[in-house]
């Protein structure tokens, strides 16, 4: 079988799962890999057969969503034709992990299109959701990746087609330690705005950020470059984790029983529902860092740990459903003599 997986390249967390799927998703075909987007700070150690421009958000110094630099890097008439010169027509399978030019491609072309995605589950009836509005960020989910059939990962399995999240190897298999530093990864938040507002929070900080180039130490904060193999080994020995509410970097915290605090984005729809998940979960959330929070966020510090996640390995469950699902659809097609 001939199996297309195309991959979101905003951000981390769609790299980092689909680096942990893909050897499993080898098993059952000859995988070519789509990535498209340029906001990842991680390399991929598989061959890419196309980089595509895609649509890219950007996110603000201060969290977010930049809305105006996003509707800047927009390239319609660029996108349009990485959506016609794309062959998915070729191709047995097409799974997407919210990646839009391949599914607008399936779609234009009448190609079978799989989403596999944490944002299906975020979409799915079922699964927690923000109490906000976000007229756009909810058309985005629901619009920005057509499909015909959508799998999800989600903290925990709110729907049939959700499954628990994928954990890499190198969590799995990591021995964790209680050590003395909070691990602190807040991408979309500038190096000034994290070193004013944690240098007055007691405690040792060791803050990753996508400004930094090399170790910088200020008293109480240790600033770290983006994409070492540091940063796996400040997990695994951090006493707490503050991050964005993203998935794939709260999962691993929770796998490892970590301590965890999330700030979800602002203008970020996502991040806000799974914010709601994780304050279910017994999560801290913050939804603002500024002077009003930073109490609350001192006391977190001094708190132990409460939260007692349960993870269960869903990875072949995920896969087997998509290609159950994909040979549904194969055979509800009448067949033409």
């Amino acid at each position: 079988m001939k199996i297309l997986y195309a991959i979101q390249g905003t951000g981390n967390g769609h790299l980092s799962r689909a680096i942990a799927l893909l050897p499993t998703l080898s098993q059952r075909g000859e995988v070519d890999v789509l990535i498209s987007g340029n906001q990842s700070q991680l390399s991929f150690p598989s061959p890419i057969r196309y980089q595509c421009y895609g649509l890219t958000f950007v996110s603000s110094a201060k969290g977010g969503i930049d809305i105006l630099k996003t509707i800047k890097g927009i390239k319609p008439l660029r996108f349009l034709k990485e959506v016609w010169a794309l062959p998915v027509e070729d191709y047995d399978l097409v799974i997407s992990d919210f990646e839009p030019v391949s599914a607008w491609a399936c779609k234009l072309k009448g190609i079978t299109c799989i989403e596999l995605s944490h944002q299906a589950a975020v979409r799915a009836v079922g699964s927690p959701q923000t109490p906000l509005w976000f007229p756009v960020g909810r058309w985005i989910i629901r619009n920005y990746c057509p499909s015909k059939l959508r799998v999800g990962f989600h903290f925990e399995a709110f729907t049939e087609n959700t499954f628990y999240p994928i954990i890499r190897q190198e969590i799995l298999s990591a021995k964790p330690v209680q050590g003395t530093h909070t691990l602190v990864y807040l991408t979309a938040f500038n190096s000034s705005f994290l070193k004013s507002f944690f240098s007055e929070v007691p405690g040792r900080f060791k803050i990753y950020s996508k400004d930094i180039k090399q170790i910088e130490t200020f008293e109480n904060l240790v600033f770290c470059p983006l994409g070492t193999d540091d940063f796996l080994t400040d997990l695994i020995t951090a006493n707490g984790v503050i991050c964005g509410a993203g998935f794939e970097l709260p999962a691993e915290a929770l796998f490892l029983n970590k301590k965890l605090l999330v700030i979800p984005y602002a203008n970020h729809f996502e991040q806000h529902c799974n914010a709601q998940a994780l304050k279910q979960l017994g999560v801290r959330v913050l939804f603002e860092l500024d002077k009003s929070t930073q109490e609350h966020l001192i006391t977190w510090c001094l708190e132990e740990n409460s939260v007692e996640y349960r993870w269960a390995n869903h990875l072949e469950l995920a896969i087997d459903r998509v290609f159950d699902a994909a040979q549904d659809l194969r055979d509800a097609i009448p067949i033409i003599d």
